[in-house]
């Protein structure tokens, strides 16, 4: 069969032209139609119609594949996110996004309670309309500073809240439309080194007050007894009656032994030589005892079974007690007191309790050296101090719990007292 003699129907050739035509213009889904007379058009149809369905499988393909990956990243982005808020809910500080200008353009913060002012009230607003005055000048020249180098710039300021309140802002330039401003609250930072700084100066005068104590004991008690004594020698030396010199030798042991004695007492008050060689049970013990015997307190003593027990919690522990017991004395007009001191697998605890006129505890952290001098103690071993005080007879009882194996800061933190 030559070329000549094909022949087609017009209808046919026309119906499978505008079929390609729509082909061409995207409509992959249609196909060419094919006769049962299975001739040359027909052919030609069915090798399009296949190349056309190769040509929609790959499509689908390609399309699930971009389907795929647009579904992880958008996993990714869901991931992202959620990282991002985390983070920003772990994130004490409060955070705002400024424009130049000082415009706040949106903020982080984990209560909202914590602003200055309510969201509705600041966005959108510059920072001089929101702050008082000298305020917002110190703001303002903070974000020029910062917008005008890359630099973090770090300024402080206080804002009149429910009270006084100190902040610290780190302002740095995001790009060239934006600041973003990190924002702490320093009250207590701020008020814990006032403490510190006025802690650190009543130390220093009660250290010269100690001083000149010691110093007074010395010069108006000891050294004059000490010159009596030497008067009494230098008379006993010519003295010719052997009775007469052995009443005097007799006086004069005596007012060695008082002397030896005070001089034992002032120096142990300097530093408890006894708790290194004996152990903080048995000093406790000793210290108790002495309290009995010199004051008018009856001291009770009890203690648990003590392991070995950290030197610097020692030395903390016997200083509490001997301060709570002087306490004791000249101020609850008690007749008795108790120490106690137990351990268990993981801590100490020690209370000093009396039955005497106990205090205000609304005035504890005002009152004398000895009180703030205990909780600094106990807050370098890491513990905690509880002050149990009622005004008009209820009596005072001081409880200290501190870790079997404390981490020993070199700066004091604030100890906890309860009423």
């Amino acid at each position: 069969m030559t070329v000549e003699s094909i022949s087609f129907d017009p209808d046919r050739v026309t119906a499978l032209l505008q079929t390609l035509e729509r082909l061409a213009s995207g409509q992959v889904d249609l196909r060419l139609p094919v006769s049962p007379r299975h001739d040359a058009l027909d052919a030609i149809a069915h090798g399009i119609n296949a190349l056309v369905g190769e040509l929609e499988r790959a499509h689908a393909r390609s399309r699930e594949a971009q389907d795929a990956q647009a579904a992880e990243l958008r996993m990714a982005v869901v991931n992202a996110q959620a990282r991002s808020d985390a983070l920003l809910r772990a994130i004490p500080d409060l955070m705002f996004v400024l424009g130049r200008d000082g415009t706040y353009l949106d903020y982080h913060a984990r209560d909202d309670r914590l602003l200055f002012a309510p969201p509705g009230m600041f966005l959108g607003r510059t920072v001089t309309e929101i702050f008082p005055p000298p305020c917002a000048a110190t703001m303002m020249d903070a974000l020029e500073r910062a917008w005008a180098s890359d630099a973090i710039v770090v300024v402080e300021y206080e804002l009149p809240m429910d009270e006084p309140r100190f902040y610290e802002a780190r302002i740095v330039r995001v790009d060239d439309n934006r600041l973003l401003s990190i924002v702490r609250d320093v009250t207590e930072s701020k008020r814990a080194s006032e403490i510190n700084r006025d802690l650190a100066r009543r130390l220093l005068s009660r250290q010269e007050d100690e001083w000149q104590r010691i110093a007074r004991e010395l010069h108006d008690d000891i050294s004059q007894r000490l010159a009596l004594l030497n008067v009494e020698l230098d008379a006993g030396s010519v003295e010719p009656d052997a009775d007469a010199l052995r009443t005097r030798l007799r006086r004069l042991s005596s007012q060695v032994g008082e002397i030896a004695g005070d001089v034992h007492d002032l120096s142990y008050e300097l530093h408890p030589s006894r708790l290194r060689s004996l152990g903080l049970v048995t000093s406790l013990r000793a210290l108790c005892e002495d309290t009995s015997s010199w004051r008018n307190v009856h001291v009770v003593f009890s203690h648990g079974e003590m392991p070995a027990v950290d030197p610097a919690v020692s030395l903390c522990l016997f200083r509490i007690v001997q301060e709570a017991l002087h306490n004791v004395v000249r101020h609850s007009q008690a007749h008795s007191a108790q120490v106690t001191v137990q351990c268990d697998e993981r801590e100490i605890t020690l209370e000093i309790a009396d039955s005497g006129v106990g205090f205000d505890p609304a005035h504890v952290h005002h009152a004398g050296l000895g009180l703030i001098s205990m909780r600094e103690r106990v807050a370098i071993v890491n513990g905690q101090l509880a002050i149990d005080a009622a005004p008009g007879g209820g009596g005072t009882r001081v409880t200290v719990r501190i870790p079997l194996n404390p981490r020993l800061d070199p700066q004091p933190i604030s100890s906890s007292t309860t009423a």
